[in-house]
């Protein structure tokens, strides 16, 4: 079998200009006898025939599984998707039986002769493989049988050797307008390694979430393979011969979608002009606008804005211009809902730079729009509530009993003296006389007396529970039990609003929205703190954790509390990019300096964590004698664990270094010394210099930051404001809309934005369209007159028998007749 398949290439050969066929096409041309050529293909070529050239059946079943054992290398990794397509699968249904001609063992890549002629691509090539259509003329629509070129047909061929004689001749002999290329070369790059097949249709299953990145992704058909080759010539002939332009692929990708993924400025205008339609989404929802926004293609997004844009006036350098809003604003017109989907959304949560740059021009006027509708007021009525929540937070947070707090949590180890600011350290009462020369009173310890039962109506009376004992503590009680019951209540009216927006718009795309707001995130896990504090405070006669645990919590609540005032921030224009720094920086450099710190931190601590234990055990045998009452030695390891040596570590990579290397040099050990001081050495060099380059590349990076401030401050900007379009209910955003748009004609529900500008504010794309269309028009004008100069006809002399005069009906002058003087004369 596979000599078989080779046989192919002595006839004619892919990688060179050899083989059987080439003399004999060479003769035949030189000479003009093709008796020889057709003698041959008609002997020789048979036996790559199937039926000696008569074409044979074959099952679409029977070319996938050819497919699919390439890709599996066995018929056992076949996968076959199951509640898709028909239940019992009728492999002949819209299928041309007469399509596949060819011998299935064909070259390398699944060709077949004609096929491997056009892939040279020659003047004699190209002759040869006519001559082979005209004695075979089946094998006009035969296509490649392999994993990466399934479907590819000699059209597609043709198209891409940029040919327009053989794409021509092609389409003329039969050649199937809508034959799809299926192959593996010709699929987008993240969907390559997800392609499965399926007995039930031809084309290949593919990933439905795809980037539609790749080079030789064009599109499956042959009028997209012109479109995205940028060849005009085989456009026109294809369209010539109705090839529809909105037949979409696998990725339900049009002519249009494949002109902005290759970004061709000019095709798309001409696919435009013959009928290619907008408004086609694919299969992830998104028209050629949408797209463009998506994989940030701003030249394309802007040409696709001009085509969908209508003009109301245009005076001297100034136009009025209204843009529909059906794909571009956020607001669904009809239903209120948001647009996931739509152009102003894809650009503002967008990660990349060029997503930045398309948030300029008409989608900054959008959201300015929607600024001054609505976001503004919503925007200072939801700050002014959240500084009145702080303030309450603040209050019941700095009327807590601290005093009483430290002594119980220490064990009454601290007792902060109630109006003043001395703490005790000596509940033992060892240093009873330093109280005596300080001038404070002895203090008077109360033992914890927790004699009360947990059924008792006075549990909540023990010192643990002193939080729940509001009334003990005169004003401060008073202020703290407002203060926090004003803040339960609004934190179980935020989170029930909260619920029910994501009841109303689902918890994928109320996640996505928050997912941008890191701080607002914390604010939201900061009310369920503060819920988790009620059954805390309640239980708080179980033990002492229960109050550590109130008041750590309380302290984490405070904080997130307070972060949330950089959400607001954002929206500021000269505080907003330095709020998205600090995040930034945080998320992206700080983390991966401590990934790469912490190695070096884990690994010399538990080097100097030895060397410290060799030392001390070498001051113990030096000292044997110097012990304290309890037996233990007087010597101080600052490494004695290794969670000391980190925090040690650590203060010497910011600075303070000589307390390790003054130990070190006190070692009674001199090898452990030495030791100690090389590995001091290597840490400071490899560590310590390390953190400060490390440094000044985050700083450099801050300074980069800086300096594209003002294209991410819009961003921010942008996502503020659909945060606060989220918070609304549909009819709300509705009529917000009603604020910033115009009914397109007679339909009110079909909304457009307007906008009036001069020339001058054009981009550069929409300058380049401007003076296209200008060149054109002076073409066409150009075009005209030089045919109008041609019409004009000066007659001289008698005009010849069966002749007429070609009068121009426009010029009137010169279609008079010239009159005869000679009759003139003879009358006289």
């Amino acid at each position: 079998m596979e000599e078989k398949e080779y046989r192919l290439y002595k006839l004619v050969d892919t990688n060179s200009n050899g083989g059987e066929l080439l003399p004999w096409m060479r003769y035949a041309l030189n000479t003009g006898d093709y008796s020889l050529i057709d003698g041959y293909l008609d002997s020789k070529l048979k036996d790559f025939m199937y039926n000696g050239g008569k074409s044979k059946l074959e099952s679409v079943a029977e070319l996938v599984k050819i497919r699919n054992k390439e890709r599996n290398a066995m018929l056992g990794a076949f996968m076959r998707k199951k509640g898709k397509g028909k239940s019992g699968p009728n492999i002949l249904d819209d299928f041309n039986q007469e399509a596949n001609q060819g011998d299935l063992k064909k070259g390398r890549m699944g060709e077949n002769i004609v096929g491997a002629c056009l892939m040279q691509g020659s003047a004699l090539h190209n002759k040869l493989a006519i001559k082979i259509l005209t004695a075979y003329p089946k094998l006009i629509n035969d296509i490649f049988i392999s994993e990466e070129y399934y479907g590819l047909s000699h059209l597609h061929q043709a198209i891409v050797n940029e040919d327009p004689y053989m794409t021509n001749y092609l389409l003329q002999h039969g050649a199937d307008i809508n034959q799809r290329c299926y192959g593996a070369f010709f699929c987008a790059n993240d969907q390559k390694n997800g392609r499965t097949d399926s007995l039930e249709h031809e084309y290949v299953d593919l990933p439905e979430r795809t980037n539609y990145m790749g080079r030789t992704y064009f599109g499956e058909y042959p009028l997209a393979f012109a479109a995205c080759t940028n060849q005009k010539d085989c456009y026109r002939l294809l369209r010539a011969k109705r090839a529809d332009p909105n037949l979409k692929d696998t990725n339900g990708n049009t002519v249009l979608h494949m002109t902005v993924i290759h970004e061709n400025l000019e095709m798309l205008k001409l696919a435009y002009d013959l009928g290619a339609k907008l408004q086609i989404q694919n299969n992830q929802c998104l028209t050629p606008l949408t797209l463009a926004v998506k994989i940030a293609k701003k030249k394309m997004f802007e040409q696709l804005l001009q085509l969908e844009s209508t003009i109301d006036w245009e005076y001297g350098e100034a136009s009025r211009v209204a843009y529909p809003l059906a794909k571009l604003d956020t607001i669904d017109q009809e239903t209120g809902q948001l647009n996931e989907n739509s152009a102003l959304y894809l650009a503002a949560y967008g990660e990349t730079e060029e997503h930045l740059e398309m948030l300029e021009g008409l989608l900054e006027n959008l959201l300015q729009a929607k600024w001054d509708a609505f976001a503004r007021r919503h925007w200072s009525i939801s700050l002014f509530c959240f500084v009145i929540y702080f303030i309450f937070v603040s209050l019941a947070f700095m009327n807590r009993p601290f005093a009483q707090t430290t002594s119980i949590l220490t064990n009454d180890a601290v007792w902060v003296i109630p109006g003043t600011i001395y703490a005790l350290l000596d509940p033992n009462k060892v240093n009873k006389e330093k109280y005596k020369e300080i001038g404070i009173p002895e203090p008077k310890w109360v033992p914890k007396t927790y004699t009360y039962p947990i059924d008792s109506a006075y549990v909540y009376e023990q010192k643990r529970c002193h939080l729940t004992q509001y009334f003990n503590y005169g004003d401060q009680g008073y202020v703290r039990l407002v203060s926090e019951s004003v803040v339960l209540f609004s934190v179980v009216f935020q989170i029930i609003v909260e619920l029910l927006e994501i009841r109303a718009i689902g918890y994928k795309r109320w996640w996505q929205v928050l997912s941008s707001f890191p701080f607002k995130i914390l604010y939201r896990v900061s009310l369920l703190f503060i819920l988790f504090l009620v059954p805390l405070r309640l239980l708080c006669f179980l033990g002492d954790t229960m109050l550590f645990l109130d008041n750590l919590i309380s302290m984490l609540v405070v904080i997130m509390t307070a972060l949330h005032f950089l959400f607001y921030f954002r929206a500021m224009k000269f505080v907003g990019p330095f709020v998205v720094m600090i995040y930034t920086i945080f998320i992206r450099d700080v983390v991966r300096f401590f990934a790469i710190y912490a190695i070096f931190l884990f690994g010399f601590t538990h080097s100097f964590y030895l060397i410290f234990i060799i030392c001390e055990r070498a001051y113990v045998e030096k000292h044997p004698g110097e012990v304290n009452e309890k037996n233990e030695t007087t010597h101080v390891n600052i490494l004695a664990n290794p969670l000391e040596g980190l925090l040690r570590l650590f203060i010497c990579t910011i600075g303070e270094f000589t307390t390790l290397y003054k130990e070190i040099n006190s070692c009674e050990n001199p090898i452990a010394e030495g030791i100690g001081k090389v590995v001091f050495l290597i840490y400071e060099l490899f560590v310590t210099l390390l953190q400060f380059n490390l440094l000044i590349a985050m700083m450099t990076r801050t300074y980069e930051l800086i300096y594209r401030t003002q294209k991410e401050y819009k961003r921010q900007w942008a996502q503020v404001i659909l945060m606060t379009e989220l918070s609304l209910p549909p009819k709300d955003r509705l009529m917000a809309l009603l604020k910033y748009s115009r009914p397109i004609g007679i339909d009110k529900q079909k909304r457009a934005f307007v906008v009036t500008r001069k020339h001058e504010t054009f981009s550069e794309s929409e300058q380049l369209m401007k003076e296209q269309q200008a060149n054109a028009i002076r073409e066409e004008k150009r075009l005209l007159l030089k045919r109008r100069l041609r019409d004009i006809h000066l007659p001289g002399g008698h005009h010849g028998k069966g002749t007429k005069q070609n009068n121009r009906p426009e010029t009137p002058f010169l279609a008079t007749p010239m009159p005869n003087w000679s009759n003139v004369k003879k009358d006289n």
